[in-house]
Parts: structure tokens; sequence; C-alpha cells
């Protein structure tokens, strides 16, 4: 059940206080947003606080950096280097913030204090077998534990996913905060330079903020595999059941919704390129 909102004065922008499904279901790539329209200070520090709390392994959370850039706050020179960085995508140059999320392999360093850290909060216990002296003797000296301990191909790979995992979770806090949102690439290291970020630390992806100029649909929902396709029944290449009923149930709670493209769309992306001097 979708809790109730407290009023609020016309016009003024408010989380839309989605359920998790809803928030899966309706969250789009926006590629069209209102640079006019700033974002609040408040909903930014939402979004990082749902990327800082999810898990991640052996609690090493240090490896998962961000820098925040507000377009209105940041050197001209500065903020056309990164849309050039960015190769020049009209969205990037629209978005009044920008997200440069990070995974910083010094954060590493920290493995043993966050884990003394998650045995003092009870999290990992004597009766598994957790000790200091565990930590000390046989985690930190495995590989397959201390990612830092063993090959370094394995360390960025499994680094990359933990920071996915927090940039997965920023998207969806996002689109409940009623923003739009969309991750991009573009030239990392003229980006890591003109933000100072160290050479311990790689550029990963960049998530823009802001309030859609296009429908929130964005013409509705993507395309993707099959779920047969993707998932398998106790051995590779036996295809998962998927259950008509579940799939209803989805779609009547807004997990599931009607697939791009929308009968409008097309005249849609028609309007906002003219709205925004863009080829049609």
């Amino acid at each position: 059940m979708t809790a109730v909102q407290p009023e609020k004065a016309a016009g003024t922008p408010s989380s839309l206080g989605l359920t998790f499904k809803e928030a899966v279901g309706r969250r789009r790539s926006i590629r069209y947003y209102k640079p006019w329209q700033p974002v609040e200070r408040e909903k930014i520090q939402k979004i990082l606080e749902a990327a800082r709390l999810q898990s991640c392994h052996g609690n090493a959370g240090h490896i998962r950096k961000a820098v925040v850039v507000h377009r209105e706050e940041t050197d001209e020179d500065v903020f056309a280097g990164l849309v050039d960085a960015l190769y020049n995508q009209p969205q990037a140059s629209q978005a009044p913030v920008h997200i440069y999320w990070t995974i910083d392999m010094t954060g590493w360093e920290h493995l043993r204090d966050n884990l003394k850290g998650l045995i003092d909060a009870g999290a990992l216990t004597s009766s598994y077998g957790w000790s200091e002296q565990f930590i000390d003797e046989i985690v930190l000296k495995t590989p397959d534990f201390n990612v830092m301990a063993g090959e370094r191909r394995f360390a960025e790979w499994l680094s990359a996913i933990e920071t996915g995992m927090a940039i997965g979770a920023a998207l969806l806090a996002a689109q409940d905060e009623g923003l739009g949102t969309q991750l991009l690439t573009g030239k990392r290291g003229q980006m890591a330079e003109l933000l100072g970020i160290p050479d311990t630390a790689t550029v990963a992806q960049i998530q823009l903020l802001g309030y859609a100029a296009e429908g929130t649909e964005a013409g509705g929902q993507r395309p993707r595999p099959g779920f047969d396709e993707l998932y398998f029944d106790g051995r590779w290449g036996n295809s998962l059941h998927r259950d008509p009923e579940v799939v209803a149930e989805l779609i009547d709670e807004g997990m599931i919704q009607e697939q791009a493209p929308l009968p409008y769309r097309r005249r849609e992306v028609r309007a906002l390129a003219a709205m925004f001097g863009l080829p049609d």
C-alpha cells in the first residue's frame, strides 16, 4: 500500500512516494531536461544516501565515490569541458546536475576496519567463526575475499559490480524523488582532469539529474530480452518458467508497463527537437 503523502502547495516539486515496484516500472533514461528548473539539494542527498546504504563486499563502501556537479555553480569552461567529454550530447548540457560516479581502488585499504566494524555491529558473529584473529589470519590472506591480495583484474571487476549496485539504487531513488535521470559515459581522462579525480579512481558512469522536459513515460517501457532467455532452472540452458499470473500482478502493480513506442512518441520527439533547436 502506498503511504499517504502530506499535501504540498500547488506547483511545489515533491517525492512521488512510489512503491518499489512502481519506481522500477517507471524508471526511464530521460534524454530531455528542463534546464531552467534546478534540482533541490535535499533530493540529491536522498539519492546519494540510497547509494551509500547498498550492500558491498566486505563493507568496502569507500570504493564507490562520486563528484556532484551543479551546472549553475560550476565554472563555465569546466562545465563546457565536461559536456565535451560527454561527446556534446544535448542532455548533458540540459541537465542541471551531473553525478560522476567513480571506482576508487584505495577503498579496499579500509577492509580490515570495515570487517571489524561489522563484528562490533553484530552483523558478523562468532557463531559463524568471525573474530579479529579470523580476519587477520584467514580473510586478509585469501584472494577470494580480500580481492587486493589476488588478481588485479578480478579486484577491478568486483569493484565495478559493487559500484554498479550503488548506481542502480541512485537511479531508483531519483525516480522516487520525481526526477528524470540517465547514465552516460565519455572521455574518462578528460573528466578526471577537470574534476581533480586521482589516478587511483576511475570514472565509471555519469548520472544526469533534472526535471524531465519529455513525458515521464518517455515513449514507453524499453524493450528487454525475454525472461526465458536470461534465467535458467537448475542448469544453464533450461529456461525458467514465467508465470503469466505473476506478470499480470506486476502489470497491476506498475512494474511492467506498456512497451515503447507509445502512439504519440514520434510527435513528442518532434516537439522536443523544436523546443531545443535540435534536428528532427
